[in-house]
């Protein structure tokens, strides 16, 4: 059983509906006391301010130069996250055509505009392999572009594609969705085209603007205007819907991305009901995470998000245009 279950009984629908933050001290934290914490805030990241942009071989190779010359000091419109094996964190902004990096230990910025196909016009997601190669998605371009560890560019992806969004590298393969063809389509990790499963429709697994996936044993997506999550097999078998339209805990209004924790949590983000709604496996609600605002805990338009090996989440906001970090507990 998730222990984020176990150690509050049946932790589902009647409690998700009044849960909220506590500031317990200087915690904040979810579900409010009496109940044992869940997800704790740890900080949120809204400026460069203690970052030292840095004129690298990365930032040279790639043609962007750090400081005065940047396009942007900040984020403009960040959509997707991934957190690379090394702990930094890729942010994908079309609103500023690059990929920010942050080495948070470090306390390192970078960010790549273009490789030798071309600027990027409008990356939307990043996702890693195991061994730290790394796969930007274009949805203007309708390309995906391959990394190796080094961030050296060693491929492009272009057709069958149409509209890539969404990235997941699972038993070694690139999965990909594609909102133009409303389907996913799958690669081998050099750019191979595999197959493809889904179309565009309402029965269960078919999509309309499917936008994001997650998976570990089995592989979740966000079908965004079908209001709902699917649950699919490696090889595109459709096992469980859950999820419908509303703006009322368990239903989604503009669901925009998905992440897993170590337990096989399932935390979507909601761009208009500005919160992370967190499910278990079969799609039953557990919790629900943040409310409209600026506040830590607070969201405007949350899109991506990402949980790394220790169950540390980050989520973007598109509209605060920074990253709130929180932390599982187990």
């Amino acid at each position: 059983m998730n222990r984020i279950r176990a150690s509050a009984g049946i932790f589902l629908f009647i409690l998700v509906l009044t849960v909220s933050a506590q500031d317990e001290g200087k915690k904040l934290v979810w579900p409010s006391p009496p109940d044992k914490a869940r997800i704790q805030y740890i900080q949120t990241i809204s400026s460069l301010e203690n970052f030292h942009p840095r004129k690298s071989f990365l930032s040279k190779l790639f043609g962007f130069i750090t400081g005065g010359e940047r396009p942007s000091p900040w984020m403009v419109q960040p959509v997707g996250i991934a957190i690379a094996p090394d702990g930094r964190l890729f942010v994908a902004d079309p609103g500023a055509n690059c990929v920010h990096i942050l080495d948070l230990s470090e306390g390192k910025y970078d960010a790549i505009t273009e490789t030798k196909y071309g600027k990027f016009a409008s990356p939307v997601g990043v996702a890693f392999g195991g061994d730290g190669s790394m796969y930007v998605s274009d949805s203007q371009r309708g390309d995906v572009i391959l990394f190796d560890r080094d961030l050296n560019v060693r491929g492009e992806i272009t057709g069958p594609l149409s509209r890539p969004a969404g990235l997941l590298v699972f038993r070694n393969a690139l999965y990909v969705v594609d909102v133009g063809n409303h389907d996913v389509a799958v690669f081998d990790l050099d750019g191979k085209f595999l197959r493809a499963f889904g179309h565009r429709g309402t029965a269960d697994g078919e999509f309309n603007y499917p936008v994001a996936l997650a998976g570990r044993d089995s592989l979740y997506i966000v079908d965004a205007l079908n209001y709902r999550i699917q649950k699919f097999g490696p090889d595109g078998t459709h096992d469980l819907t859950f999820g419908s339209q509303g703006t009322v805990a368990g239903k989604f209004a503009s669901p925009k991305s998905i992440a897993l924790d170590s337990d096989g949590n399932v935390y979507v983000t909601d761009a208009l009901m500005d919160n992370i709604q967190i499910f278990d496996s079969q799609g039953r609600l557990l919790l629900v995470v943040g409310q409209h605002g600026t506040q830590p805990g607070e969201f405007m338009s949350p899109g991506g998000i990402a949980i790394d090996f220790g169950n540390k989440i980050c989520v973007v906001e598109t509209l605060n245009k920074r990253i709130q970090i929180f932390q599982y507990l187990k």
